[in-house]
């Protein structure tokens, strides 16, 4: 794949993922516990990883925390998204590695990311009774993120079909 088709793709799914965030933040995810989400760009990281590979993914997702972050919610949230999103990506590269397969791939980043987001929590809030949440947290994530390689795992070869054209 060119240089020039390489960088449509991931400005593309880049588009998807913020796209996906600002659907979520219109339509909150109706649940008991704050702060549940589906994580729709996610699949749209995943997809990245499956079709371009790890460096132009890493991109994708970078690109996907800082716009979202900073045009859907608070800027202090970019603390937790950026710590979330790099443990899950480099915790989906790693299983991707070794053969999982997407579903799989997907409910390990999304495990991966809430503890990323409860360790800067921790961090920042100087307290570690913040990971009590990880009872209510972690299943829920790995629920969400289930969804979502599920999603990943129909849309893949759909876009991979076009993608060599």
């Amino acid at each position: 794949m060119s240089l020039t088709k390489k960088i449509t793709h991931c400005a593309l799914i880049s588009s998807v993922a913020i796209i996906f965030g600002y659907i979520e933040a219109l339509f909150p995810f109706p649940s008991p516990v704050p702060g549940i989400k589906l994580g729709l760009g996610n699949a749209a990281v995943l997809v990245c990883i499956y079709l371009l590979g790890g460096k132009p993914a890493f991109f994708v997702m970078l690109i996907k925390v800082f716009v979202t972050a900073l045009l859907f919610s608070s800027p202090s949230t970019l603390i937790y998204s950026l710590t979330g999103g790099v443990l899950s990506f480099f915790a989906m590269l790693l299983m991707k590695k070794f053969s999982f397969n997407i579903i799989s791939v997907s409910i390990g980043g999304g495990i991966l990311h809430n503890i990323g987001q409860l360790t800067a929590a921790a961090l920042v809030l100087k307290s570690i009774n913040i990971l009590y949440y990880a009872a209510l947290l972690i299943p829920a994530g790995a629920i969400a993120a289930a969804v979502t390689g599920t999603a990943a795992k129909i849309i893949l070869p759909k876009i991979n079909k076009v993608a060599k054209k």
